[in-house]
Order: C-alpha cells, then structure tokens, then sequence
C-alpha cells in the first residue's frame, strides 16, 4: 500500500473541486467506513467529570454533566 502525506488543507481543497454527486458519493463513503468514528476514544465518565470540576464548574451542573453523560448512547454500549 503506498501512502502519501496529505495535510487538511489540501483534502479540503480537492473536496471543493467536486460536483455535487461526487461529493454525495464520497459522503457515503465515509459514513460506510464510519471513518470518523474510528479515532474517538470514550473516556471514563468519572475522568470528564474530574476535569470539569478541575475547571471551576459547580456541583450542580458536574451532577447533571455525570447523569447525561451515562444516559448517553456512546456510554450506553
């Protein structure tokens, strides 16, 4: 497989170059691949709430931040 170095800037530029089906086409591509799903990485509920605190947020919104985040669907898997 050859790979090439490719920055942001320059995919985003050959992105606006496409007419409108070829960037549906690509749309779906990523979507199929759920490539922009596979670098995410959940973190532990009690370390997002441990940073929010860290940041001066009050107890009432960490209490609400830490329930929301465990009725979310990405914690629900």
């Amino acid at each position: 497989m050859l790979t090439l170095p490719v920055s942001e800037n320059q995919i985003v530029q050959l992105i606006a170059q496409l007419d409108l089906a070829s960037l549906e086409r690509v749309r779906k591509a990523i979507v199929k691949k759920e490539a922009y799903f596979k670098r995410f990485q959940k973190a532990p509920i009690d370390e997002i709430v441990d940073d929010f605190k860290h940041e001066g947020y009050s107890s009432d919104f960490l209490a609400d931040l830490e329930e929301g985040l465990k009725k979310s669907s990405l914690y629900q898997k």
